[in-house]
């Protein structure tokens, strides 16, 4: 029986040490391979090719995973919606050869998956705009109503800080995208005088606070 533990272990990638022993305990007289190389090929260039052989194994190891998902689930993959995603400057050789065995386009990143933006290195606040710009598309289809404060209360707790959650359970956007969402709903929340914002008369994270506390007890977005 193959337990949790095994299969875990099972499907780990191997490690440089590991793929060295399984090259060197190759016969060097062994028959050559579907890519026309013998045991005493892998042996003899070991140290040039060691980084390229653990690679290659990497990435079809990826691509059986993929094909044995398909068959069991039933679910294809669509490869005209896939993507491998490397860094800025790989070479272009190593980018033909993710392409070829995985079978997909590479791209650099970000790429926008369920919503959420995936990246290769650090946090940037362009990889956020997008759902700022859904909260902005929000209000500005408000702004022209008459609305009471607890109008704009239902809207802030039932509409607005629940278009991030999905975003905010699955990764943390910068602080600077946190501040813009929150700005921006607290302006919606006290409203607009002609072209001007009127007066906050509390901060935000006083807001947040419960109702037996005095005020209207709306989500702190670093607390989702």
């Amino acid at each position: 029986m193959v337990t949790e533990e095994k299969n875990e272990w099972l499907q780990s990638l191997p490690t440089m040490d590991e793929l060295k022993k399984v090259v060197f305990s190759m016969s060097p007289t062994s028959a050559a391979g579907p890519d026309g190389m013998s045991g005493k090929f892998f042996q003899s260039r070991w140290d040039i090719i060691c980084d390229d052989l653990l690679s290659n194994f990497s990435l079809t190891l990826i691509t059986k995973t993929l094909q044995l998902y398909k068959a069991t689930s039933g679910q294809f993959i669509n490869k005209d919606k896939s993507q491998s995603m490397i860094p800025l400057n790989t070479p272009s050789d190593i980018v033909d050869r993710v392409s070829k065995i995985t079978g997909y386009n590479c791209t650099n990143g970000p790429i926008t998956y369920l919503g959420c933006p995936l990246y290769i290195g650090g946090q940037r606040i362009i990889y956020f705009t997008s759902i700022v710009s859904k909260v902005i598309s929000r209000i500005r289809g408000w702004q022209t109503k008459v609305l009471s404060y607890g109008g704009r209360v239902t809207l802030v707790k039932s509409v607005l800080q629940s278009i991030p959650i999905h975003l905010l359970s699955a990764i943390s956007p910068t602080k600077t995208t946190i501040n813009q969402i929150k700005r921006l709903i607290a302006n919606f929340f006290w409203g607009w005088d002609t072209e001007r914002r009127k007066y906050h008369y509390a901060s935000w994270d006083t807001l947040s606070y419960p109702y037996k506390e005095g005020v209207i007890g709306v989500k702190k977005l670093e607390d989702v």
